[in-house]
């Protein structure tokens, strides 16, 4: 192989989805218990598809993002905890922006768009504090670029790992990365993890992210084992995607596509009956670029893989500034709990 074809990519300035233009980010984290919500935002407007793999999904008009549908444009995404009750938050950042004069203008009102998607996250929490409508506009309004915290916080503060058979547990939480691609284009990723399967593999000790060991099949899903239906409907990881390279929505559905090959490098299993794995990649308008010389399907599988490599990325930021809760330890004392067992 020609090495001078070979480019290591480098993170971007902030190494956070906030590296690409036009978007900002905010959190809001509850002070009686471990759940909240992040709005991931882009009040120009951007161009955005969605990929949903998991089987178990809690949404909000992700079906506007479909292939079939003629919608594209969003304003921001809404990720958030309390599972399905938790989607007043998402209507929440969706009023913050209309009280903001950000919108569709359509006959003389506006509309934001704002998708979203929701992590059951009771069984971390008391299941009857829930988010609101405040929720929502508390996230928004604190939406900014530059740097914004990772770990137990937002949409990542009920998130936890490993609840699967065979798992080993952790604490989840958000993390976020950026990649530098040629041609000036970026692309950053922010997940919530909150995963029935594990980042940890149970016999070597090691991050799947980091160390692999997919050539060390283990059994995951005992067939005479029946899961509670609370221990069931308590994951999904969810993520969002953004780049300043123009895509098309078909293309960014795409995108959204490879970046769950990322979920599949760092969490295992994922894409379970019991996930709700969910994954919006959006392309701001403001400060697009685009590359000469090169077709629609390259740029899609260029920003595709890297999206990818950023979700792996993602992932290792929340096991890095995630800490852990009682019951639920970080990534490193689980990893030292294991090795200590053997």
């Amino acid at each position: 192989m020609d090495r001078q074809q070979v480019v290591r990519l480098e993170p971007g300035p902030l190494n956070a989805i906030t590296d690409v233009p036009g978007v900002t980010v905010g959190h809001y984290t509850s002070e009686r218990v471990l759940r909240g919500t992040t709005a991931v935002l882009c009040k120009a407007g951007a161009a955005a598809g969605v990929s949903v793999r998991g089987s178990n999904p809690g949404t909000i008009e992700t079906d506007a993002l479909a292939a079939t549908a003629t919608g594209s444009l969003v304003h921001g995404i809404g990720l958030t905890g309390g599972s399905l009750m938790g989607l007043s938050a998402v209507t929440g950042i969706t009023e913050w922006l209309h009280s903001q004069g950000v919108g569709a203008s359509v006959f003389g009102g506006l509309i934001p768009i704002v998708p979203g998607a929701v992590i059951l996250d009771y069984r971390l929490s008391d299941p009857t504090v829930l988010p609101t409508g405040e929720w929502g506009h508390r996230a928004a309004a604190a939406a900014q670029g530059g740097r914004f915290e990772r770990g137990s916080v937002g949409a990542g503060a009920g998130g936890t790992a490993g609840k699967g058979p065979g798992c080993v547990r952790i604490k989840g939480g958000l993390g976020t990365a950026s990649l530098l691609l040629p041609g000036g284009i970026v692309v950053g990723a922010l997940v919530v993890v909150n995963a029935l399967g594990g980042l940890i593999h149970p016999v070597t000790g090691r991050l799947y992210a980091t160390d692999g060991g997919f050539d060390v099949p283990l059994l995951y899903h005992q067939p005479d084992r029946v899961p509670e239906v609370t221990t069931a409907m308590s994951n999904t990881t969810l993520g969002v995607i953004a780049t300043n390279a123009a895509l098309t929505k078909p293309q960014l559905i795409k995108v959204a596509d490879l970046a769950h090959d990322g979920l599949a490098r760092a969490i295992r299993p994922a894409h379970a009956m019991g996930d709700g794995d969910t994954i919006f990649a959006m392309a701001p308008y403001e400060g697009q670029v685009e590359l000469e010389a090169t077709t629609g399907a390259n740029m899609t599988d260029l920003v595709g893989a890297a999206a990818a490599d950023a979700m792996v990325l993602a992932i290792l930021d929340a096991a890095r500034e995630t800490q852990g809760v009682e019951g639920w330890p970080s990534v490193v004392a689980a990893q030292a709990a294991l090795s200590a067992r053997h």
